[in-house]
């Protein structure tokens, strides 16, 4: 052998790196992840904004302070790869003064789309004809007296 094969072979290792098991991993776990990376960006974003502020919290240690958790632990949310809870989301949340779950989903808010509609306001006789998928409400109803306000679309699930 010669004295440079000697020295390459010496550099490399008989470890396995395991970037295949990470790429597989990244690829399996890619929806969580594009989330968490969100997040992170959003976190990041806010960090800058208070800092311009001086609004605190403005940095990583002083947000770790707030969350009452380990600035390794912000770091590593900062990495966007993170596993986070609603319960973390929520600290985050109310550190920073941000939104990251739409309100819509809070206070359980339904999106009604009307179709075949007939603008008639509510009556006692309402043909109630709906079916409800993932928050989606789809409605079809008439009624006698006619009424052109959106409203009262809302008044008739309601009931």
């Amino acid at each position: 052998m010669t004295n440079q094969t000697e020295k390459f072979k010496a550099l490399i290792s008989d470890k396995k790196s395991g970037w295949l098991d990470k790429a597989k991993y990244r690829q399996e776990n890619q929806d969580w992840l594009d989330i968490s990376f969100a997040i992170a960006v959003k976190i990041l974003s806010s960090l800058r904004e208070n800092k311009k502020k001086d609004i605190a919290p403005k940095n990583q240690k002083e947000l770790s302070e707030v969350l009452d958790c380990s600035p390794q632990y912000v770091s590593k949310l900062l990495k966007g790869t993170e596993k986070l809870n609603i319960e973390t989301i929520s600290k985050i949340q109310k550190a920073l003064d941000i939104k990251i779950i739409d309100n819509s989903i809070i206070k359980g808010q339904e999106e009604v789309v009307v179709k075949n509609e007939a603008k008639y306001k509510k009556q006692k006789v309402t043909q109630n004809n709906y079916t409800k998928s993932d928050n989606v409400i789809t409605f079809n109803f008439a009624s006698k007296e006619f009424y052109s306000n959106s409203t009262d679309y809302r008044e008739v699930i309601n009931e």
